[in-house]
């Protein structure tokens, strides 16, 4: 069985991971646009995307491939850029913030840096 929730806005039951009500259409709060979920094809980008909007992930896709022709494949960039900058699950963090946070390293500065240094 599915976990739901109740919508803010007309009090509808929504499935747990939707973002916006698709009966009056309200934002719900806490909502965070990630790639994971079930109807995943690729790498969760369209269903992100379609999960925000309130739209049929199918509709998102054709969508994308019409843009991918039009802008003879400048939609790819598009499509990496919002891969990278979205989690892959909802408590998860997205590859360039990982990536930011294994360069940062401890705040205390009590390791040593990540990247090897040769002399």
């Amino acid at each position: 069985m599915d976990a739901t929730k109740r919508c803010v806005a007309c009090a509808m039951d929504l499935r747990d991971e939707a973002t916006r009500c698709p009966h009056c259409q309200a934002v719900q709060p806490g909502a965070v646009m990630h790639r994971g979920g079930e109807g995943r094809k690729l790498l969760g980008v369209c269903l992100a995307l379609s999960r925000q909007f309130g739209l049929d992930v199918a509709l998102v896709r054709v969508a994308f491939i019409i843009a991918l022709v039009v802008t003879f494949g400048a939609t790819l960039m598009v499509y990496g850029l919002l891969w990278a900058f979205t989690p892959p699950s909802p408590i998860g963090k997205a590859p360039v913030q990982r990536v930011v946070d294994w360069m940062s390293g401890p705040a205390d500065g009590s390791a040593e840096p990540k990247v090897e240094r040769r002399v």
